[in-house]
């Protein structure tokens, strides 16, 4: 997920960082009201909305942010809550927003309407997310992440230039080993309670080895605690059989990257779609634009100003995934991958190390980006992956010879 809201994020008070927005999210005599779409408002009530109401806080109304469908009025209901005008929360005096959009844009937009209104953000205005991860760690004492990625190989199809993962600086060929990846699996799942998706990632995911007694592993053992499994794939090569079975079974999603104009020679996205779903596997095509943010390191890495201006670059990315290996949480999925391609030194700063005794509070802290220096040490030297805080743009997928 990406944090919008929370925007000073050094570590002062490990465990205790978040108690300050929980003591005014938890009041019980907050009126809470959401606003957002209803796609947007249908998926926090299934994830929090209704235990709010079971936890006996009062949820009295969902403000639909498409104006033609808030128009319908208020004696109409929305799963069970009533769809309010922006006039009744405004004359409400313990009116509490919670803003489920996802988009920065939208979200920023909303805060600046309420805020003209007298709300303050982090007291009666939360980011819909945050609230919801503060809500299951205060209250359920339970803790969901978003995304985590997985790395299982540097070999790939492909040779792209500004490729995220630094595939191209990989110096030798590198799988990771499926006792590794078998220990991870036991420790991330032994200190999370879910993951809303855990994508496997190269390199091109469909060449790791072990891919089937990998997953077919993660699925037996933890299938009920993962929303989805997802594999990522370039869309230059079919899988066999037996991953299609097991991708079956085991109801993987496949990611196909759509490189169709970059590499129209090695891109065979219609046929390993239709080869997928005739196997009854789920696809999601990723469209990938006319361009790519270029993260500029290594051989173009932005200056900054200073720790402060770095940080305003920490907060602008908001990076949304999360890289987990050797029993270590990486904040940034691009950090960790220079890492591993020998490119950028490893720092306890940039992650949250499983192989010690801890608080879900402060794995909670973690993945709004708490740390010791507020920001990732490679968020100095990457150019970032947001449109926000990276105006840098590159050719898709351009193939180094």
């Amino acid at each position: 997920m990406r944090n919008y809201s929370i925007r000073k994020t050094i570590k002062n008070n490990a465990g205790h960082e978040l108690d300050k927005y929980a003591d005014f999210m938890l009041r019980k005599q907050n009126h809470f009201y959401v606003i957002g779409s209803e796609n947007e408002f249908n998926s926090f009530y299934n994830r929090t909305g209704r235990f709010l109401k079971e936890d006996e806080y009062c949820l009295l109304g969902f403000l639909n942010k498409d104006v033609q469908k808030q128009s319908r009025g208020g004696d109409s209901v929305f799963l069970d809550v009533p769809i309010v005008e922006e006039a009744i929360i405004y004359a409400d005096k313990q009116a509490v927003i919670i803003c489920t959009a996802r988009e920065r844009k939208e979200y920023e937009n909303l805060k600046n309407i309420f805020e003209e209104k007298g709300f303050i953000e982090n007291q009666t205005f939360f980011q819909g997310e945050i609230f919801s991860m503060i809500y299951d760690v205060y209250v359920r004492d339970i803790i969901r992440i978003d995304r985590v990625e997985v790395f299982l190989t540097s070999c790939c199809t492909l040779n792209c230039e500004k490729c995220i993962s630094y595939i191209p600086y990989f110096k030798n060929t590198h799988h990771t080993s499926l006792e590794q990846l078998k220990s991870d699996a036991d420790i991330l799942f032994k200190n999370v309670d879910y993951i809303y998706k855990l994508k496997l990632l190269g390199g091109e995911g469909f060449l790791y080895p072990h891919l089937i007694e990998y997953i077919d592993y993660v699925y037996d053992n933890y299938g009920g605690k993962i929303g989805t499994i997802r594999i990522g794939t370039n869309g230059t090569i079919f899988p066999k059989t037996e991953i299609m079975e097991m991708c079956k079974r085991n109801h993987v999603t496949i990611d196909i990257s759509d490189y169709r104009i970059a590499v129209p020679d090695k891109c065979k996205l219609e046929e390993v779609k239709n080869y997928c779903l005739e196997n009854g596997v789920a696809v999601d095509i990723k469209r990938t634009g006319e361009q790519w943010l270029d993260m500029g390191f290594p051989d173009n890495i932005p200056e900054f100003e200073g720790e402060e201006q770095i940080k305003v670059h920490f907060q602008k990315c908001a990076m949304f995934c999360r890289q987990f290996a050797k029993g270590k949480l990486y904040f940034c999925c691009s950090n960790f991958a220079a890492v591993a391609a020998g490119l950028f030194p490893d720092n306890d700063n940039d992650y949250f190390d499983f192989n010690r005794q801890f608080s879900k509070k402060e794995l909670l802290e973690f993945e709004l980006g708490y740390s010791t220096l507020g920001h990732t040490t490679f968020c100095g030297v990457c150019g970032g992956c947001s449109e926000e805080a990276n105006s840098c743009r590159v050719e898709v997928a351009k193939q180094v010879k």
